[in-house]
Protein backbone atom coordinates (compact mmCIF):
# COMPACT_ATOMS: atom_id res chain seq x y z
CA UNK A 1 0.00 0.00 0.00
CA UNK A 2 1.96 2.98 -1.26
CA UNK A 3 -0.08 6.19 -1.04
CA UNK A 4 0.75 9.76 -0.24
CA UNK A 5 -0.09 9.22 3.43
CA UNK A 6 3.35 7.64 3.75
CA UNK A 7 4.94 9.71 0.99
CA UNK A 8 6.87 12.11 3.23
CA UNK A 9 8.42 9.49 5.55
CA UNK A 10 9.23 7.13 2.67
CA UNK A 11 10.73 10.01 0.67
CA UNK A 12 12.90 11.01 3.65
CA UNK A 13 14.06 7.41 3.95
CA UNK A 14 14.86 7.18 0.24
CA UNK A 15 16.76 10.48 0.18
CA UNK A 16 18.68 9.69 3.38
CA UNK A 17 19.66 6.26 2.04
CA UNK A 18 20.85 7.78 -1.24
CA UNK A 19 22.89 10.40 0.62
CA UNK A 20 24.28 7.78 2.97
CA UNK A 21 25.43 5.67 0.03
CA UNK A 22 27.56 8.49 -1.39
CA UNK A 23 28.99 9.80 1.92
CA UNK A 24 30.27 8.56 5.27
CA UNK A 25 27.41 10.24 7.13
CA UNK A 26 24.95 7.61 8.48
CA UNK A 27 21.41 7.92 7.13
CA UNK A 28 19.82 8.73 10.56
CA UNK A 29 21.90 11.89 10.72
CA UNK A 30 20.52 13.06 7.37
CA UNK A 31 16.97 12.70 8.73
CA UNK A 32 17.97 14.30 12.04
CA UNK A 33 19.27 17.38 10.23
CA UNK A 34 15.65 18.30 9.51
CA UNK A 35 15.07 19.18 13.18
CA UNK A 36 17.46 22.16 13.43
CA UNK A 37 16.07 23.40 10.11
CA UNK A 38 12.55 23.20 11.53
CA UNK A 39 13.58 24.93 14.78
CA UNK A 40 15.31 27.71 12.83
CA UNK A 41 12.21 28.23 10.66
CA UNK A 42 9.90 28.40 13.70
CA UNK A 43 12.26 30.78 15.48
CA UNK A 44 12.39 33.15 12.49
CA UNK A 45 8.59 33.07 12.05
CA UNK A 46 7.95 33.91 15.72
CA UNK A 47 10.70 36.56 15.62
CA UNK A 48 8.97 38.28 12.67
CA UNK A 49 5.48 38.01 14.17
CA UNK A 50 6.61 39.40 17.51
CA UNK A 51 8.77 42.12 16.01
CA UNK A 52 6.41 43.44 13.34
CA UNK A 53 2.81 42.21 13.68
CA UNK A 54 1.54 41.25 17.15
CA UNK A 55 0.16 44.25 19.06
CA UNK A 56 2.01 45.41 22.20
CA UNK A 57 2.24 48.62 24.19
CA UNK A 58 4.89 51.13 23.16
CA UNK A 59 6.35 50.74 26.70
CA UNK A 60 8.79 53.64 26.34
CA UNK A 61 10.19 53.67 29.88
CA UNK A 62 10.12 57.41 30.60
CA UNK A 63 7.04 59.60 30.19
CA UNK A 64 5.66 62.71 31.88
CA UNK A 65 2.96 60.59 33.58
CA UNK A 66 5.48 58.50 35.51
CA UNK A 67 4.79 55.16 33.85
CA UNK A 68 5.65 53.41 30.61
CA UNK A 69 3.91 54.57 27.45
CA UNK A 70 0.64 52.67 26.96
CA UNK A 71 -0.02 53.43 23.31
CA UNK A 72 -0.50 50.35 21.13
CA UNK A 73 2.01 49.61 18.37
CA UNK A 74 2.36 46.76 15.81
CA UNK A 75 5.21 44.64 17.09
CA UNK A 76 8.03 44.92 19.61
CA UNK A 77 10.31 46.73 17.16
CA UNK A 78 7.92 49.70 17.02
CA UNK A 79 7.34 52.75 19.19
CA UNK A 80 4.38 55.09 19.06
CA UNK A 81 4.44 58.38 17.17
CA UNK A 82 5.51 60.21 20.35
CA UNK A 83 8.58 58.04 20.91
CA UNK A 84 9.71 56.90 17.46
CA UNK A 85 12.25 59.70 16.93
CA UNK A 86 14.49 61.95 18.96
CA UNK A 87 12.74 65.00 20.39
CA UNK A 88 12.51 67.19 23.49
CA UNK A 89 9.16 68.04 25.06
CA UNK A 90 8.37 71.22 26.97
CA UNK A 91 7.87 69.39 30.26
CA UNK A 92 11.45 68.07 30.25
CA UNK A 93 10.76 64.68 28.72
CA UNK A 94 13.49 63.80 26.19
CA UNK A 95 13.01 60.91 23.79
CA UNK A 96 15.89 58.59 22.93
CA UNK A 97 14.69 56.29 20.10
CA UNK A 98 17.81 54.14 20.41
CA UNK A 99 16.65 52.47 23.61
CA UNK A 100 15.65 48.84 23.07
CA UNK A 101 12.83 46.81 24.59
CA UNK A 102 15.14 45.07 27.03
CA UNK A 103 16.57 48.38 28.28
CA UNK A 104 15.43 51.17 30.56
CA UNK A 105 16.80 54.36 32.10
CA UNK A 106 18.88 54.21 35.28
CA UNK A 107 20.26 57.00 37.41
CA UNK A 108 21.29 60.00 35.39
CA UNK A 109 19.34 58.70 32.39
CA UNK A 110 21.98 56.04 31.79
CA UNK A 111 20.62 53.18 29.66
CA UNK A 112 20.71 49.88 31.57
CA UNK A 113 19.16 46.44 31.16
CA UNK A 114 15.68 46.02 32.55
CA UNK A 115 15.31 43.79 35.63
CA UNK A 116 12.35 42.03 34.00
CA UNK A 117 12.84 39.61 31.14
CA UNK A 118 10.69 38.99 28.11
CA UNK A 119 9.54 35.62 26.79
CA UNK A 120 11.82 33.30 24.85
CA UNK A 121 11.22 30.73 22.15
CA UNK A 122 10.75 27.69 24.41
CA UNK A 123 11.15 29.22 27.88
CA UNK A 124 8.99 31.76 29.68
CA UNK A 125 11.99 33.16 31.57
CA UNK A 126 14.97 33.25 29.18
CA UNK A 127 18.36 33.82 30.73
CA UNK A 128 20.67 34.99 27.98
CA UNK A 129 21.04 36.22 24.43
CA UNK A 130 20.80 34.53 21.04
CA UNK A 131 21.15 35.81 17.51
CA UNK A 132 17.45 36.76 17.22
CA UNK A 133 16.57 37.44 20.86
CA UNK A 134 18.04 39.52 23.67
CA UNK A 135 16.78 38.81 27.21
CA UNK A 136 13.52 37.45 25.78
CA UNK A 137 12.84 40.32 23.34
CA UNK A 138 13.31 40.07 19.55
CA UNK A 139 16.29 42.00 18.26
CA UNK A 140 15.56 44.42 15.38
CA UNK A 141 16.93 43.22 12.01
CA UNK A 142 19.76 45.77 11.99
CA UNK A 143 20.99 44.56 15.39
CA UNK A 144 20.76 40.97 14.16
CA UNK A 145 23.05 41.80 11.25
CA UNK A 146 25.48 43.56 13.58
CA UNK A 147 25.39 40.57 15.92
CA UNK A 148 26.16 37.99 13.22
CA UNK A 149 29.99 38.18 13.40
CA UNK A 150 30.01 38.00 17.21
CA UNK A 151 27.52 35.12 17.24
CA UNK A 152 29.52 33.17 14.66
CA UNK A 153 32.74 33.74 16.60
CA UNK A 154 31.11 32.69 19.88
CA UNK A 155 29.67 29.55 18.28
CA UNK A 156 33.10 28.64 16.92
CA UNK A 157 34.68 29.16 20.36
CA UNK A 158 32.04 26.91 21.96
CA UNK A 159 32.72 24.21 19.38
CA UNK A 160 36.48 24.36 19.96
CA UNK A 161 36.26 24.59 23.74
CA UNK A 162 33.21 22.41 24.32
CA UNK A 163 32.91 21.30 27.94
CA UNK A 164 30.22 20.94 30.54
CA UNK A 165 29.82 23.98 32.74
CA UNK A 166 27.58 24.75 35.63
CA UNK A 167 25.55 27.82 34.64
CA UNK A 168 26.34 30.87 36.67
CA UNK A 169 23.54 31.91 38.97
CA UNK A 170 21.82 35.17 38.24
CA UNK A 171 19.31 37.12 40.25
CA UNK A 172 15.94 37.32 38.57
CA UNK A 173 13.22 39.84 39.15
CA UNK A 174 9.90 38.12 38.62
CA UNK A 175 6.66 39.78 37.67
CA UNK A 176 4.28 39.85 40.61
CA UNK A 177 1.16 37.66 40.39
CA UNK A 178 -1.67 39.60 38.81
CA UNK A 179 0.60 41.92 36.84
CA UNK A 180 -0.12 42.10 33.13
CA UNK A 181 2.87 42.30 30.81
CA UNK A 182 2.11 44.77 28.05
CA UNK A 183 5.65 45.14 26.73
CA UNK A 184 5.33 41.73 25.05
CA UNK A 185 2.52 40.36 22.91
CA UNK A 186 -0.44 38.76 24.65
CA UNK A 187 -0.56 34.97 24.75
CA UNK A 188 3.18 34.34 24.47
CA UNK A 189 2.95 31.68 27.20
CA UNK A 190 0.68 29.75 24.85
CA UNK A 191 3.12 30.31 21.98
CA UNK A 192 5.95 28.85 24.08
CA UNK A 193 3.85 25.80 25.04
CA UNK A 194 2.75 25.25 21.43
CA UNK A 195 6.35 25.57 20.23
CA UNK A 196 7.42 22.86 22.67
CA UNK A 197 4.56 20.61 21.57
CA UNK A 198 5.32 21.13 17.88
CA UNK A 199 9.01 20.38 18.37
CA UNK A 200 8.27 17.18 20.32
CA UNK A 201 5.80 16.03 17.63
CA UNK A 202 8.34 16.83 14.91
CA UNK A 203 11.10 14.91 16.72
CA UNK A 204 8.77 11.93 17.24
CA UNK A 205 7.93 11.94 13.53
CA UNK A 206 11.62 11.98 12.60
CA UNK A 207 12.37 9.12 15.02
CA UNK A 208 9.49 7.04 13.64
CA UNK A 209 10.71 7.73 10.11
CA UNK A 210 14.15 6.48 11.08
CA UNK A 211 12.84 3.35 12.80
CA UNK A 212 10.69 2.54 9.75
CA UNK A 213 13.87 2.02 7.74
CA UNK A 214 14.79 -0.93 9.96
CA UNK A 215 11.57 -2.87 9.37
CA UNK A 216 9.49 -3.82 6.37
CA UNK A 217 5.98 -4.79 5.33
CA UNK A 218 2.98 -3.82 7.47
CA UNK A 219 5.15 -2.61 10.38
CA UNK A 220 6.93 -0.14 8.10
CA UNK A 221 3.62 1.14 6.73
CA UNK A 222 2.20 1.66 10.24
CA UNK A 223 5.34 3.54 11.34
CA UNK A 224 5.20 5.70 8.23
CA UNK A 225 1.57 6.56 8.94
CA UNK A 226 2.37 7.44 12.56
CA UNK A 227 5.29 9.58 11.38
CA UNK A 228 2.96 11.44 9.04
CA UNK A 229 0.56 11.98 11.96
CA UNK A 230 3.46 13.46 13.94
CA UNK A 231 4.28 15.90 11.14
CA UNK A 232 0.58 16.81 10.88
CA UNK A 233 0.32 17.46 14.64
CA UNK A 234 3.45 19.64 14.52
CA UNK A 235 1.92 21.70 11.72
CA UNK A 236 -1.46 21.89 13.51
CA UNK A 237 0.21 23.11 16.72
CA UNK A 238 2.14 25.69 14.70
CA UNK A 239 -1.11 26.93 13.17
CA UNK A 240 -3.29 26.94 16.32
CA UNK A 241 -0.75 27.82 18.99
CA UNK A 242 1.85 29.96 17.24
CA UNK A 243 0.05 31.68 14.38
CA UNK A 244 -3.43 32.03 15.96
CA UNK A 245 -2.34 32.11 19.66
CA UNK A 246 -5.63 30.45 20.57
CA UNK A 247 -6.36 29.89 24.27
CA UNK A 248 -7.50 26.37 23.36
CA UNK A 249 -4.56 25.74 21.04
CA UNK A 250 -3.93 22.18 22.25
CA UNK A 251 -7.52 21.11 21.71
CA UNK A 252 -7.57 22.95 18.38
CA UNK A 253 -4.30 21.36 17.26
CA UNK A 254 -5.51 17.86 18.13
CA UNK A 255 -8.87 18.40 16.45
CA UNK A 256 -7.24 19.92 13.38
CA UNK A 257 -4.73 17.08 13.16
CA UNK A 258 -7.45 14.44 13.51
CA UNK A 259 -9.62 16.26 10.97
CA UNK A 260 -6.80 16.33 8.43
CA UNK A 261 -6.01 12.71 9.26
CA UNK A 262 -9.52 11.27 8.99
CA UNK A 263 -10.96 13.45 6.22
CA UNK A 264 -7.91 13.78 3.97
CA UNK A 265 -5.36 11.03 4.48
CA UNK A 266 -7.40 8.06 5.67
CA UNK A 267 -10.00 8.11 2.84
CA UNK A 268 -7.21 8.16 0.27
CA UNK A 269 -5.48 5.26 2.04
CA UNK A 270 -8.73 3.26 2.10
CA UNK A 271 -9.39 3.94 -1.59
CA UNK A 272 -5.84 2.97 -2.43
CA UNK A 273 -6.28 -0.26 -0.48
CA UNK A 274 -9.51 -1.02 -2.35
CA UNK A 275 -7.86 -0.44 -5.69
CA UNK A 276 -4.86 -2.56 -4.65
CA UNK A 277 -7.12 -5.47 -3.64
CA UNK A 278 -9.21 -5.11 -6.80
CA UNK A 279 -6.15 -5.11 -9.03
CA UNK A 280 -4.65 -8.13 -7.31
CA UNK A 281 -7.86 -10.19 -7.36
CA UNK A 282 -7.87 -13.04 -9.90
CA UNK A 283 -9.79 -12.29 -13.09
Amino acid sequence: MNDYLSLLPSTLQWVSNRLGSVSDVPWPLWIGLLFPVYVAAISVVIWLLRGRFWLVHCAYPKTSKGWECRNWVPGEWSRCRHHNRRRNYRFGHSVNPGIQRWQTFGKGDVIVDRPERGVGLVRLRPAGATLLYQRGYPRPPLLVLRQLPATAAAAWRRIRQARIKRPAGSQRVEVRPGDVRTDVAAGLERVVAATRFAMVAFVAAIVLTGVAVLVSGAAQTVLQYLATLGFVLAWAATSSGIYSRSETWLRGACLKGLKWWFFTFVPVAVLNLVFTVANSAPA
